[in-house]
């Protein structure tokens, strides 16, 4: 979590602990006891790492004020990428919305799981539909991590899987389960489960991921853009066709984001701890 770049709620870490959760008081008493823990205004921090809690704090506070308006863009978000994009299989939040450290200024990050062979057709298509909600929000000030010229990047997928790559994961560490366990399906979440079953070895880390009861109230709606691409989807030449069309096409977009932070250190930093974290998945990364 401070590799992140945060410090989490005591009740939170709780919850959220390498091995399982436990109850927040025996958390507490072990923080005490311990000579490399420690507690602050209901935060826990490394010792040395204590800066991160004024931030933490902070951030926490945002997000309860923001919470509720956010995540009302996010299932909108949600309902247009389904309406647009029949391969997509689970949306689910990432990033700050699903951690509770929400501020305004961060973006909205999603984690996809979709069809094999589908991957920059659903990439490309999550990228033109976030250009509705960047021109929505286009007077809004984002960070120096999330700012873009023209139009602010409101909306970002943060990680996208094909099928085909989740029979396991090629990596099984301790840093894709930690990924995973930040997920909050908001559509597909049996499917979400169903990765999560053929990836056993998450048990070693958080077995509290298979505990969770799968729940989503967002499903697919009907539209002509949709059931093209679905009859694209049944002819498997001209879907490849597509996909590598879509490739190009999504390459320009993703370059032309990536090339716009270059100049800042603090981004550069930050991109090339995303690029490590999410190696091979990160979307350009095969």
């Amino acid at each position: 979590m401070h590799r992140w770049g945060y410090a989490p709620a005591t009740d939170v870490l709780a919850e959220e602990l390498v091995g399982g959760r436990v109850e927040v008081e025996e958390l507490r008493s072990t923080i005490e006891s311990s000579e490399k823990l420690r507690e602050v205004d209901g935060f826990a921090c490394l010792r040395g790492s204590e800066r991160l809690v004024t931030a933490s704090r902070r951030r926490v506070r945002s997000n309860r004020r923001h919470e509720q308006a956010i995540r009302r863009v996010a299932g909108d978000f949600t309902r247009d990428l389904l309406r647009a994009c029949p391969f997509i299989e689970t949306v689910a939040l990432s990033g700050s919305v699903a951690s509770g450290a929400y501020e305004p200024g961060d973006d909205i990050d999603f984690d996809l799981f979709v069809q094999t062979g589908t991957k920059y057709v659903c990439y490309l298509i999550a990228t033109l539909v976030g250009l509705k909600y960047a021109w929505r929000n286009r007077h809004a000030k984002m960070n120096t991590l999330h700012r873009t010229p023209l139009l602010p990047k409101l909306t970002c997928i943060n990680v996208l899987w094909p099928a085909d790559q989740t029979k396991p994961f090629v990596r099984q560490d301790a840093a894709l389960a930690f990924e995973l366990l930040r997920c909050q399906p908001l559509v597909g979440a049996d499917r979400f489960q169903t990765v999560l079953a053929d990836n056993p070895w998450l048990q070693s880390y958080f077995p509290q991921l298979f505990e969770r009861v799968p729940f989503d109230d967002l499903g697919p709606s009907p539209s002509p853009i949709r059931a093209c691409l679905a009859a694209v989807g049944r002819r498997p030449r001209l879907l490849r066709f597509v996909e590598a069309a879509s490739r190009r096409l999504a390459w320009i977009a993703y370059r032309f984001v990536q090339g716009t932070r270059e100049q800042d250190p603090v981004a550069r930093e930050r991109m090339d701890f995303l690029r490590r974290v999410k190696y091979p998945y990160e979307v350009f990364q095969d």
